[in-house]
Order: C-alpha cells, then structure tokens, then sequence
C-alpha cells in the first residue's frame, strides 16, 4: 500500500468543509480521467473518506492526507481492526462514506468512481441535462457528496446552502437565485421529504423561487403522496429518489430504474426483498460481507427493503424488511399504516412499529405528532379522544386489522442528520412511553 494515500476531508454544509469535499471529488475525476488518458500515470492511488465535519476540522488537502491506519484507528474501528494492513483492502474503492444506520450501526461502505460517474451520467439523463446544483444536505451523505460529484464532474459550480445550524428555507433564496441566472442551464435541487415540509409551510416567496427550479429531487426516506400533491399543487416539479449509499444515491426516480439500472424482487431471508444491479453498485463494505447475489453473470445487491413491481415496470417500496410488523398472525407494512395516519386531519407526523406483546406477539404502535398540541404529556382528554379517532379514521382508510391499537403523542419523531427516521431511537421511545400518560391503547 505504498502508493496508497487516503483523504480525511470533512463533510457537512459549512462552505469551509463543503470546499474541502468538493476539491477532493473533483482530483478523484481529474485523477480518472489522466488514468484514462495514460493507464501508465506515475499519480498514487487515491481514496477519499468523507466525515461528519464534527470528526475532522476543515484545513487544506495537503493535511488531509494519511494512511489507512491512521484515517481508520483500531480503537474507533475496532470492526476493520483485522483488515487495515491488507494491501488489497481498498481495491476497486475510491470514496468511503458511512451508510445511515438509519435500523443499526453504518457501514462503511466503499464506492469506485466509475459507479459514481455513471451515477452521475444516469442522473442527468434521466432528468434531462447536466445543470447547477444547489447542495442543503450533509456532503458525508450519499446525497449530498452526489450533488457535489455531480458539479464536479461537469465543472458546473454547486449553490451551497449552509444547514450546520438547521435548514432554513429562506437561505434557500439566494441559492435558487444563483443556480436560476443562467437560462441555459437547469437548476436542480436535492431535499429531503422534512426539508420539503418546511418549505412548504415557509410562504409564497419561498414557493415561487422553487417553482423556478427545473426539478427538486426527494430522497432519503419515502415521500409521502399527500406532500407531494401539496408541492405540485403549489407549481414544484418533484421527483421522488430511491436508492442508498450502496448504489451512489438515488438509482431510480419515480419507480423508473435510472439508465443502465436494473430492480427485482427476490425472496431472501423470508421477505420479498429489493434486489439492484448496473453499473451504479459499491465495490463492497470494507468491513462486513456484502450481500451481493450473483445470477446469470450479473451481480445483485440485495437492499433492506422490501417491495413489489407493479404491472407497469414500476418499482413500490413497501419499507424495511426488518420494519414488518407481524400482529396476530397478520403481516402489516408500516408505510401502509403511515399513509393512513398522515391523511388524519390533525397528525402533523407518524411512525409506525411494532411493539413486543404477549397476547399479539407484535402490537400495532404509533408515535403521532399532533398539528395542535404544545405541551407534553398531553391531557387525559386530549390523549382519550385522538387516540380513538386515529384509530377509527385509519380503520376507515386500509381496515381495522390494520389500525393501530397503541398511539402514542410525541412533539417529535427522532431523526438522523441525514433526514431519515432514526429508527433504534424512535423504536427506544415508543418503548420507554408505554403505560405513560401520552400513551393511548385500545
């Protein structure tokens, strides 16, 4: 590993950081594209790890540079412990990012510029032209480190909204004004489904900025058909992402696999799993067995999630494999039961999970963030009449099998940085408020 040398940028959306990721994308390309000019280039192997900013203070690429052992120290890594001095550990690899750990620990997942470039390619084939990004989200995520590889590989310059303090939709203004100048490019704009909410409820000014934007991208978790009908109503072009750090982000856009991409379904560990393949896919977790399946001469990753292709080719994600709620016999897929309680006038957020019980095995929970509630717990009144009605209206909507027979009132459903439900944490608190007064049970 002698002419190996990593990178240790930070990520974040500071301007000081996001400088520091950005040029560190941006050698990887010129780095690849001299290595496809002259396979005999003299330039070192170069792998670049990008971190929560908290981890790694903004200084200059000279200072960023290490060794594995150093950017991966047994005592903080004790999982690579094993696997650092393998000279063959970072082959195929050229980004490291840590995937959400949004159900347990991140993995650390390892990317090759030739799957983030044809990300790249695919993207803006699918949306139309390669433009000006705007980046409100954290750069040592998938989604955000893409908008940065995305201007990078087109020598495009990306709009930064800093979100270190909390997004701000009004920060967004000058940023769509910027990515919007020039009419021949499209400017583009990647969010989160919360993000979007906010935006929203931010008034018209900000509404008729965005509705300027050639598209706004939503991924991270799954977007929610009644946000989205609020968006569109109000003039936004949305286009929903699924896709994971394993695959460079988003590799489908509203249920189409992206150019190049293939989805199927496969039965694997008892649930009808979201299997990909494509250029697109990690080289592999540099310290946990990837759960790739190879078929036919082509290589599968097999994702979290669960879901089905309906008649027209389209992919519907029906959630975490391991977020299946099984109650009485009865499998129940909580973005079913999510949809329902979000379309309860009122419930401003929900999460659903499912509860041990000795009678259920499973019992059907909810953390509900009610529009109007303040204080917390709420009143025995306030707990006894939104408890029945959420469960009646959603009984309403998808039957009572499916209806919930615990709600319990939160003024938050706890989130990651990167946007998505932190699901151990929200899981931990409907847990800990059982039998509390904020507590409905049927």
């Amino acid at each position: 590993m002698s002419d190996l040398r990593l990178l240790v940028v930070p990520g974040g959306t500071s301007p000081a950081s996001v400088a520091m990721a950005h040029a560190s994308l941006h050698k990887l390309v010129e780095l690849y594209e001299e290595h496809q000019a002259d396979p005999s280039h003299p330039a070192p192997r170069t792998v670049v790890v990008i971190r929560d900013p908290a981890q790694v203070p903004p200084s200059s690429l000279r200072a960023a540079v290490t060794t594995p052992r150093e950017a991966f120290p047994p005592e903080l890594y004790p999982e690579l412990a094993d696997r650092i001095d393998d000279p063959n550990l970072f082959d195929g690899i050229d980004l490291v990012l840590a995937s959400s750990g949004s159900s347990g620990e991140p993995q650390l997942v390892g990317l090759s510029i030739e799957a983030l470039l044809a990300s790249v390619k695919a993207s803006h084939s699918a949306l139309g032209d390669p433009g000006r990004w705007i980046l409100a989200l954290a750069s040592h995520h998938i989604a955000g480190a893409q908008v940065l590889m995305r201007a990078a590989a087109t020598e495009i310059s990306p709009q930064i909204v800093d979100c270190t303090h909390g997004f701000n939709p009004q920060d967004l203004l000058p940023a769509i004004a910027g990515a919007t100048s020039d009419p021949e490019l499209p400017g583009y704009l990647s969010l989160v489904p919360t993000q979007l909410a906010t935006c929203l409820d931010a008034g018209a000014e900000v509404l008729e900025a965005m509705a300027k934007l050639h598209t706004i991208l939503i991924g991270g978790s799954r977007l929610d058909p009644t946000l989205r009908a609020r968006a569109e109503e109000a003039g936004l072009h949305i286009v929903e992402s699924f896709g994971m750090t394993e695959t460079c982000g988003g590799c489908v856009y509203d249920g189409v696999p992206l150019p190049g991409v293939l989805v199927r379904t496969l039965e694997w560990d008892g649930a009808t799993r979201v299997a990909i393949a494509g250029p697109v896919l990690l080289t592999r977790y540099l310290a946990q067995d990837t759960p790739f399946h190879d078929e036919l001469g082509t290589r599968w990753f097999i994702s979290g999630d669960t879901g089905m292709i309906d008649a027209g080719g389209r992919l519907k994600v029906m959630g975490r494999a391991d977020d299946v709620i099984i109650s009485g016999g009865l499998n129940i897929p909580p973005i079913r039961v999510d949809d329902a309680l979000k379309n309860v006038s009122g419930v401003k957020d929900a999460w659903s999970v499912g509860l041990d019980d000795e009678k259920w095995g499973q019992v059907l929970s909810c953390l509900v963030v009610p529009e109007a509630q303040t204080s917390f717990p709420p009143s025995p009144d306030f707990v006894e009449h939104w408890g029945h009605k959420i469960r009646e209206e959603v009984a309403n909507q998808i039957g009572r099998p499916q209806a919930p027979r615990r709600v319990i009132f939160v003024p938050e459903i706890p989130q990651l940085s990167s946007g998505k439900v932190n699901r151990l944490a929200a899981r931990a608190l409907a847990e800990s408020l059982t039998g509390s007064d904020s507590e409905w049970r049927r």
